[in-house]
């Protein structure tokens, strides 16, 4: 537990000392130290199909292709917690997180590598 803590503090402040507007990129190491976390968030931007296939535990799958992707999002997450978003390789994340800093959300973590790297 103080592990995790201690890495969400320290991927917090490193956002803050690059000046990433508010996207973290977090690597498969990170995201396991992260994961019993209470106050993490975390969505899966890949398509159903995908997600069927397989996925992070504790996922909510949003497809980010979907038209109501924002509206879906603000009514699933907090957008004062921590958000951890991936896909399946980083494309999509990388434009998620994108859209959902524009959309307020403080703090985005982006999974290196997706869903692929997880499994690896």
């Amino acid at each position: 537990m103080r592990y995790s803590i201690a890495v969400l503090f320290v991927l917090f402040l490193s956002m803050l000392a690059v000046g990433q507007k508010n996207v973290k990129i977090i690597n498969k190491v990170d995201l396991q130290g992260l994961m019993d976390q209470k106050s993490i968030q975390l969505v899966d931007v890949r398509t159903s199909n995908e997600y069927k296939e397989g996925s992070i535990k504790g996922a909510i799958n949003i497809d980010f292709w979907d038209p109501e992707f924002s509206k879906l999002m603000r009514a699933n997450f907090d957008k004062k917690k921590p958000l951890i978003v991936y896909c399946a390789g980083g494309g999509r994340s990388a434009m998620a997180c994108e859209k959902l800093s524009k959309q307020g959300f403080k703090i985005l973590l982006d999974v290196d590598g997706g869903y692929e790297a997880y499994i690896e």
